[in-house]
C-alpha cells in the first residue's frame, strides 16, 4: 500500500512540475512577445539614406498597392509598359524624388503584426494595405524597398518589407507633400487637351446615331451656340447646344493605348475650332462598351501652328480612353438637343 502511495504521490509531483514548465513557459514567451512590442530602438536620420544614389541608378520603379504597376526608364524617359510605353509625367517622378529623400525616421513603434493595419501598413493589396516602393537598377539590383502606410499631418509611418517593426517617419528640410501614387493613371498626363470653354468658335457633331450637327457662335460675347447644321431643326432651349459645343474646353482622359494596338471601329467624330485658328478633330473608336479617342490637330491661321504641333507631337500614335460623361457631351444626338420644326409645330 505505501509503495502504491508513494507512485502516486511521485506521479502528482511529475504533472505538477510539467504544468508549471508549462505555465512558466508560455509566461516566458508573453513576456517576451510584450517587451518585442513595447521595446523601441532608437532610430535617426534618413529613411532612405542612400536615396541620392538610388534615383541615379534607378531603371525600373515598381509601386504596389490596391494595383501594381511598373516604371521603366531608358535613354532618360520615364515610361509605363503597361500602357504599351506611354510617358510617365516628370513632375510626378520629381515630387516622389523630393518626397523621400525628405523622410527622416522620428521614432520606433509597434512590432505586433497584427497592429500593422492600424498605422496603414498591413501588407499591400489587402484591407489597411500599404503602399510599397521597389527601386531596381538596370541588373534588377533592388536599390530601395519601403512600405508607405497612413499619413497623419506631417507624420508616416513606414516599415521595410519583411519586417514587423514600424516606424514613423517625418518630413525633413525640403518637404514636399505625399505625392498621388495611386492609381496608375496619376503618373500619366491625360489632361492635357484643354482649348478654354470661352474659346471654342464651332463645333461640327456626327453621333454614332443620327444625323451630323454644326453648332457656332459669332464672338467670345455670345453666350449661346445656335445650331446651323442641319436645316429644319431648332434647339429645344437657347443653351442646349452648349454642352456638345464645349466638350473640348477642357477634356481629362481615362487610360491610354496605342492607336495601333486598339482594334475596334470608327462610330463618331467630333471638331472643335476656336476663334485663334486651331482645329481639334476626334475621331470616336468603340472597343466593346468602351470609347477611344485618337486626336489630331491642325492650324487654321498661322497663330496657332506652334498649339496644333505641341497637340500632334502628344497624341500622335494614341487613343485614348473616355468617361461616359465626356462621351456624352462630345457626340451627343442631335434629337437631345432639337427638334424638327414640324414636331414644334404639333406640339400643343
Amino acid at each position: 500500500m505505501s509503495l502504491t502511495s508513494d507512485k502516486r504521490r511521485r506521479s502528482q509531483l511529475l504533472v505538477a512540475a510539467g504544468a508549471a514548465l508549462l505555465l512558466g513557459g508560455a509566461a516566458f514567451v508573453t513576456a517576451y512577445q510584450q517587451a518585442r512590442e513595447t521595446w523601441r530602438p532608437a532610430v535617426s536620420g534618413p529613411v532612405l539614406p542612400g536615396w541620392s544614389d538610388a534615383v541615379a541608378s534607378a531603371r525600373e520603379i515598381v509601386i504596389t498597392g490596391a494595383e501594381s504597376f511598373v516604371l521603366e526608364q531608358s535613354d532618360g524617359v520615364w515610361t509605363m509598359p503597361s500602357r504599351d510605353g506611354y510617358p510617365v509625367r516628370p513632375e510626378r517622378l520629381a515630387e516622389l524624388d523630393a518626397y523621400l529623400a525628405a523622410l527622416v525616421f522620428e521614432g520606433a513603434r509597434t512590432a505586433n503584426p497584427d497592429r500593422l493595419g492600424r498605422l496603414g501598413l498591413a501588407d499591400p493589396g489587402g484591407e489597411n494595405g500599404a503602399t510599397r516602393i521597389s527601386v531596381r537598377d538596370a541588373d534588377g539590383s533592388v536599390l530601395a524597398d519601403i512600405y508607405l502606410g497612413e499619413t497623419r499631418g506631417e507624420r508616416v509611418y513606414v516599415r521595410e518589407p519583411g519586417r514587423s517593426r514600424a516606424f514613423a517617419a517625418r518630413l525633413g528640410d525640403g518637404a514636399v507633400a505625399r505625392p498621388d501614387l495611386l492609381p496608375a493613371d496619376a503618373w500619366l498626363a491625360l489632361d492635357f487637351l484643354s482649348l478654354g470653354t470661352n474659346d471654342i468658335a464651332r463645333a461640327d457633331i456626327q453621333p454614332e446615331t443620327g444625323p451630323a450637327y454644326r453648332l457656332e457662335r459669332a464672338s467670345t460675347a455670345s453666350r449661346n451656340y445656335a445650331l446651323r447644321r442641319p436645316a429644319g431643326w431648332q434647339p429645344i432651349t437657347a443653351a442646349a447646344g452648349n454642352g456638345p459645343a464645349t466638350s473640348l474646353g477642357r477634356v481629362r482622359f481615362r487610360d491610354v493605348r496605342r492607336a495601333d494596338r486598339l482594334g475596334g471601329e470608327f462610330v463618331a467624330h467630333h471638331t472643335a475650332e476656336t476663334f485663334t485658328g486651331l482645329r481639334v478633330r476626334i475621331d470616336v473608336k468603340a472597343l466593346g462598351e468602351t470609347r477611344w479617342a485618337l486626336i489630331t490637330a491642325s492650324a487654321i491661321t498661322d497663330d496657332a501652328a506652334d498649339e496644333a504641333a505641341a497637340i500632334n507631337a502628344l497624341t500622335n500614335g494614341w487613343a485614348y480612353l473616355m468617361s461616359d460623361l465626356t462621351i456624352d457631351r462630345l457626340i451627343r444626338p442631335l434629337d437631345r438637343i432639337a427638334d424638327t420644326r414640324e414636331e414644334n409645330q404639333d406640339a400643343p
